[in-house]
């Protein structure tokens, strides 16, 4: 046991994502302004994280040994007892809650809401019983982006809501072409996720369908009223976009395992590039 087993118990890889787009959000919503709370609401985001990670990979323990992709985790390997990922999950969530407090109660509720879909209703209510998990899941992934960018913002608005739907929408793309790409190690922990459940062409046409959603809200973003975006974001969106489009009409017409890999490669960086350009265009 370490304190490198500790933090993969958090999966970093997929938190700094998530922290990112609060960073990001927060920059957009005129963050630079205001550091200390910009580093608040990035930090409580940034334990939260860790915290619902740890905790789901607390719950996700007995089928995480039988896929290949997730069997040398420190749980299913051993190096970590359950009762201690549990009171470090149940820490770090507690710790980001709290220091969440001075950006405003309404955004500590949030977070604690986005805890409660990822923690309850995805990992312990439907991700073993349904395809549509990660549908049910998705909003708490969002909820980092929309807290960044309203407690900073000091409002509630409709770009907080696209900037989360942004999220929400590349969240279910991913995670199924994963599961695409790794079906049998779902299968084999009898996990219905959906390329299990209703066929890989099925499942691709619906990264396909979800891509242009993302495509389209992703075109929406300069013209929302009283948006931070301006000529960059105008430029940089339809240059993401439009490729996502095309693909995505293709795949609609043509479900190849080959082109949805490359979908997902594309995916892949998508919303960390489109963060990036975004807060670049909001500062500058």
């Amino acid at each position: 046991m370490s304190i490198r087993s500790y933090w993969e118990l958090t999966n970093p890889n997929i938190v700094s994502l998530l922290v990112f787009t609060a960073f990001a959000a927060g920059i957009m919503a005129g963050g630079l302004g205001d550091p200390v709370r910009l580093a608040d609401v990035t930090a409580s985001v940034a334990l939260c994280s860790m915290g619902a990670r740890s905790l789901t990979n607390y719950v996700d323990r007995d089928i995480d040994i039988l896929m290949h992709r997730t069997r040398n985790r420190p749980l299913p390997s051993g190096i970590i007892l359950p009762n201690n990922a549990l009171m470090y999950g149940m820490g770090l969530v507690s710790a980001g809650l709290i220091i969440s407090v001075p950006a405003g109660v309404i955004y500590s509720g949030i977070l604690l809401l986005g805890l409660v879909d990822n923690i309850v209703v995805y990992n312990v209510l439907t991700k073993r019983k349904t395809p549509w998990n990660i549908v049910l899941g998705a909003p708490s992934g969002g909820v980092p982006a929309f807290v960044g960018y309203a407690a900073l913002a000091g409002r509630i608005d409709i770009t907080a809501f696209f900037l989360a739907a942004i999220v929400v929408l590349w969240t279910p793309i991913h995670i199924w072409s994963l599961a695409i790409h790794s079906r049998e190690d779902y299968g084999r922990a009898n996990i219905p996720m959906l390329p299990v459940v209703v066929g890989v062409k099925a499942a691709i046409r619906c990264v396909a369908s979800t891509s242009i959603l993302l495509a389209l809200f992703t075109i929406a973003l300069p013209f929302l009223p009283s948006s931070p975006f301006h000529t960059l974001t105008l430029i940089s969106s339809a240059v993401l976009a439009v490729p996502l489009l095309v693909m995505s009409a293709w795949l609609i017409r043509r479900p190849d395992e080959t082109n949805a890999w490359r979908l997902f490669k594309y995916t892949a960086p998508y919303l960390a590039i489109l963060f990036v350009l975004m807060a670049l265009d909001a500062v500058l």
